[in-house]
């Protein structure tokens, strides 16, 4: 009988042998997977862009400003930024399907950010840009921006179509109170660009850029809805003097034709598409909206590499030249093409983790080497911006004077591209629920937009 049970024994051994030999010959895909070392750091990146939105946003439901969204942190304190707040709703349901918060936190933090914003100050139901952290009023005599709205009401729709019920209804109520006709300039056909209280309208959305969810919300409203002749006035400007092929003068490589934008900023390439999935829809006249994102994103890419030798920032792991903070300065550094782009050696690191979807292997390789650098990564992560100075001091002196320089800031819209897209890449969860919305599709439609399910 003993040896009747060694033997059985003997045999469970060896079958158990067998099917750990093939499980070892079994390939692990994530074990497989070259990149997966850089995607760990790109996700860790997405942990920590949507704990500055749980963290510094306020949550004091006795404040006036409950559910509003820091401009940036740790600089303003008491600013916050609209656009912002669409960001942070729009991280609510990241955080929840990443198990960072439970779904009942997350309900009640969307359900009371919505509730409050419908008791601040609106005109023809836009929202100023910057407003007040605890107060909930205008801040900096800013405009009344259409832009800023829209981001605000896009992430509202994400929230409203992941958790249902009343955010859903407030929401809902939100955008129908927005008149996206008061905005139209009659005359040019365009929305305009900003309206300020004091002065009145000003500048014109002339160029196709950043405001594309504009054209698809104002198509899709219930209330005040806008035809196809505004999205197709912009075009018409675009095809005319927006269009080339960018040649890196390093590689040689042509990119292109594609439609550019004024300054050749990446985040116009990636705001509103970290909403709409345009990969697999074309507009009226076959333009594929998120190819073209891809080719502005490679010329940009190319085009910091081809300045490489004027600049110490720039490289092949360095890239990304958009809206940011700089040594002396905020604001749109951009690369060619462009109508009027201007760069001085800063890059967003934003810039290239945003663009995952387009270039995956770059922005990987990217976000890597930001993580290497000790001076830009804090508490929630990647800092909005660096710069490492001229090659030579006789180039630029004044960078060179100031330079090098790690930005000590957070910016809300900034951090809000990064984790938007970057859980688009891992999951197509915000393109999911913006996606399945009634409005936007019925936008998208109305725009002439094909192969919208």
């Amino acid at each position: 009988m003993k040896k009747v049970l060694i033997m059985c024994l003997l045999l469970i051994s060896m079958i158990g042998l067998t099917a750990c030999q093939q499980d070892d010959d079994v390939d692990d895909p994530i074990d497989n997977d070259p990149l997966q070392a850089q995607k760990d750091i790109l996700y860790n990146e997405a942990e920590l862009s949507f704990k500055f939105f749980w963290e510094t946003t306020n949550s004091d439901e006795s404040s006036a400003g409950y559910g509003l969204s820091r401009d940036r942190y740790p600089g303003n304190p008491t600013i916050a930024s609209v656009a912002s707040v669409g960001f942070a709703l729009t991280s609510i349901p990241v955080g929840v399907e990443n198990g960072w918060i439970t779904r009942e936190e997350g309900m009640d933090r969307a359900q009371k950010t919505l509730e409050n914003l419908l008791t601040l100050d609106r005109v023809n139901g836009f929202y100023y840009h910057f407003l007040n952290m605890y107060t909930g009023q205008r801040e900096w005599n800013s405009e009344v921006s259409i832009i800023d709205t829209g981001l605000m009401i896009a992430g509202a729709i994400v929230a409203a179509e992941y958790f249902g019920g009343e955010v859903a209804t407030l929401a809902n109520t939100i955008y129908d109170g927005v008149d996206w006709n008061w905005y139209v300039n009659e005359s040019s056909n365009m929305f305009y660009m900003g309206y300020d209280p004091e002065s009145g309208f000003g500048g014109a959305w002339n160029h196709m850029a950043e405001q594309m969810i504009l054209y698809v919300l104002a198509a899709g409203s219930d209330t005040y809805p806008t035809d196809d002749s505004l999205y197709k006035t912009v075009k018409s400007n675009v095809r005319a003097a927006y269009v080339g092929t960018y040649t890196s003068t390093t590689t040689g490589e042509d990119v292109g034709p594609y439609y550019y934008t004024y300054d050749g900023s990446l985040f116009q390439h990636q705001f509103s598409h970290a909403f709409i999935d345009f990969r697999d829809i074309v507009d009226y006249q076959g333009t594929d909206w998120f190819s073209n994102a891809t080719m502005a994103t490679k010329a940009n890419y190319l085009y910091t590499i081809d300045k490489s030798d004027l600049y110490n920032t720039y490289s092949a792991t360095s890239w990304g030249l958009s809206a940011s903070d700089g040594p002396n300065e905020y604001r749109a550094y951009g690369a060619g093409l462009a109508k009027s782009n201007y760069h001085n050696g800063t890059i967003a690191p934003y810039a290239a983790v945003a663009s995952v979807n387009y270039l995956e292997e770059e922005s990987l390789y990217a976000v890597e080497n930001y993580y290497s650098m000790e001076e830009l990564v804090g508490e929630y992560g990647l800092k909005d911006a660096y710069n490492l100075g001229p090659v030579s001091a006789l180039y630029n002196p004044t960078i060179n004077s100031l330079t090098p320089w790690y930005d000590s800031d957070y910016i809300g819209i900034d951090k809000g591209i990064s984790l938007l897209m970057i859980e688009n890449y891992q999951s197509e969860l915000i393109w999911t629920y913006f996606m399945q919305n009634e409005n936007v599709r019925e936008g998208l439609i109305n725009l002439g937009f094909l192969n919208v399910e």
